[in-house]
C-alpha cells in the first residue's frame, strides 16, 4: 500500500506582498544595471519555490525535507496490518481468542524470518460479540483506516453477511475461516474469501456419521437459531429425508448466548424416543446439552457440528463430553508433520492443543504472505493474488479458491471424546 505525506501549501496573501517589495527593490536597481535587475529576478522566482517546498527536481514527488513525513512513510511501507475480527466477548469469546491466537503464531513466526519481503506483519483486533449489527458498526470503523490490508474473519457467518457490504465499497479483503454458510460465496462478493468446508459437507458428513456409521434411527435436532445454526438444520432434514427415508422426531431451537436451560427441548425428545442428538451449534451450548441430556436422562449419542470441536466443549461438560463425536476442519492429532509442528509450537505457546479456529487463522496469515510475495501488495492486488494463488498447503490441508472465494474441495475431519480429549475418529461405512 501506498502512504503519501501531506502536502504544504504556502500562503498566497503573504506572497504577494513579498512580491511588492521585490519589484520596489527591482525598480531601483534597474538604473544601475540591467543584469543585475535580471539576477534579482531569477533569485525572486527561485525563494517563491522554496516558500512553497517545490523544486524542479521534485516534480511530481512530496516535497523534500520533512522529516516526520519521511518516518511515516517509511513505517507504513515497513507493515502489513490485518485485522482479526471476531467475537472477543460473550460466549463465544473463547473462539475469538484461538483465532487471534493462531493469527499471532503465524505473524510472529514470519516476522522472526525477516517478515514479508522486509515488511512486518501487525495484527489489529475487532470486536464483533458474534452480533451481526455489532459486526457492521465494526466494519464501517476498519474501512476508514487505509492503512489495513486485509480482514480476518468473521467468526460467524450472519456477521460476515452483515458486514460484507460494507467492505465491498473499499474493495477489502475479507478471509474467513469459519464460515460454513452454504450460500455465502453466492452473494457476488469479489473480495470475499474463506478456506473452511461448506455446510452441506459437514452437515452431511454429521447425518451420515449418526446414521450410517453409527446405526441410530432416531435422530433429534437442536440447533441455534442463527443463519448458521438454521441453515445446518436444513440440510440435516434434508439429508434424513433424501438419503435414508428418516423424519427427526424431534427439531426444536435455542438462543445462542442467551438460554442454557435445555430441558424443556431435552424432555421433548426423551418423550419421543431419541436415540441420537445432532446438535447444530457452538461449543458452549454443546457442552450444556451435554450435561442437560445425562442429568435428564435422555442419554442420547450426541454428535456435533464443526463449531463444537473446541477443547472448552471438554472442560464444560466434564465427563459428560465422554463419547461426543464432532466435525472438525483441523484434527491436532494429524500425523503428518507440518500439522505436527504447529500443534506442538501451539501447544508451548498457549498451553492447549488448537481448534479450527486457531488453524485456519494460521493458515490465513500465511496466505496473505504468500499472496503478498506474488504482488498482493494493495487491497485489490491481494484480491487477485489470492485468486490466481493456485493450490496452498496449509495446516488445515490443500487451500485453492473457485472464481467464487470458495474451497470446494476441502475436506472435512472427525473426533471423539475419549478419556477427557479429542482422539482422531475415521468412518469405516462411508
Amino acid at each position: 500500500m501506498a502512504y503519501f505525506p501531506s502536502k504544504k501549501y504556502c500562503n498566497s496573501s503573504s506572497i504577494k506582498e513579498k512580491n511588492v517589495l521585490r519589484k520596489g527593490k527591482e525598480l531601483i536597481l534597474m538604473k544601475k544595471s540591467r543584469f543585475l535587475s535580471i539576477g534579482i529576478l531569477l533569485l525572486s522566482l527561485m525563494l517563491i519555490l522554496t516558500a512553497c517546498g517545490g523544486s524542479p527536481s521534485t516534480e511530481g514527488q512530496p516535497a523534500g525535507g520533512n522529516d516526520s513525513s519521511d518516518a511515516e512513510q517509511k513505517t507504513a511501507s515497513d507493515k502489513i496490518k490485518i485485522m482479526v475480527v471476531g467475537p472477543m466477548t460473550g460466549d463465544s469469546a473463547n473462539i475469538g481468542a484461538h483465532q487471534l491466537n493462531g493469527a499471532t503464531l503465524a505473524a510472529e513466526e514470519i516476522n522472526a524470518a525477516g517478515g514479508v519481503n522486509g515488511a512486518m506483519i501487525e495484527l489489529e483486533v475487532g470486536d464483533d460479540q458474534a452480533n451481526p449489527n455489532q459486526a457492521s458498526i465494526l466494519a464501517e470503523k476498519i474501512i476508514v483506516d487505509d492503512e489495513i490490508l486485509a480482514v480476518l474473519g468473521h467468526i460467524n457467518t450472519g456477521c460476515s453477511l452483515s458486514a460484507l457490504p460494507i467492505y465491498e465499497k473499499v474493495n477489502m479483503p475479507v478471509i474467513s475461516g469459519t464460515n460454513t454458510g452454504d450460500t455465502i460465496c453466492d452473494e457476488g462478493y469479489g473480495n470475499y474469501f474463506r478456506i473452511i468446508a461448506s455446510d452441506s459437507l459437514n452437515t452431511k458428513q454429521q447425518t451420515y456419521l449418526a446414521i450410517k456409521e453409527l446405526g441410530y434411527s432416531k435422530p433429534a435436532l437442536l440447533w441455534e437459531n442463527t443463519d448458521y445454526g438454521k441453515g445446518m438444520r436444513d440440510i440435516a432434514v434434508k439429508v434424513l429425508k433424501e438419503d435414508f427415508g428418516i423424519t427427526p422426531v424431534g427439531d426444536e431451537s435455542y438462543i445462542p448466548g442467551v438460554d442454557r436451560d435445555y430441558s424443556a427441548q431435552i424432555t421433548k425428545f426423551k418423550g419421543a424416543g431419541a436415540d441420537v442428538l445432532l446438535v447444530l451449534g457452538e461449543y458452549t451450548a454443546g457442552a450444556l446439552i451435554a450435561k442437560q441430556n445425562a442429568a435428564l436422562g435422555l442419554n442420547a449419542q450426541i454428535v456435533t457440528s464443526n463449531g463444537c470441536s473446541n477443547p472448552q466443549l471438554i472442560e464444560i461438560a466434564g465427563e459428560d463430553a465422554e463419547g461426543i463425536y464432532v466435525m472438525t476442519g483441523y484434527d491436532p492429532n494429524d500425523p503428518r508433520e507440518k500439522q505436527q509442528t504447529f500443534t506442538k509450537n501451539f501447544l508451548d505457546k498457549y498451553g492447549e492443543e488448537p481448534g479450527e479456529w486457531a488453524a485456519h487463522a494460521y493458515d490465513i496469515v500465511y496466505l496473505i504472505k504468500a499472496a503478498y510475495e506474488n504482488g498482493g501488495t494493495t487491497r485489490e492486488a491481494l484480491i487477485d493474488a489470492l485468486h490466481n494463488l493456485g493450490a496452498f498447503d496449509g495446516v488445515t490441508g490443500t487451500i485453492e479458491f473457485d472464481e467464487r472465494g470458495d474451497v470446494p474441495n476441502k475436506m472435512v475431519s472427525m473426533m471423539k471424546v475419549e478419556g477427557g480429549k479429542f482422539v482422531t475418529y475415521i468412518p469405516e461405512k462411508f
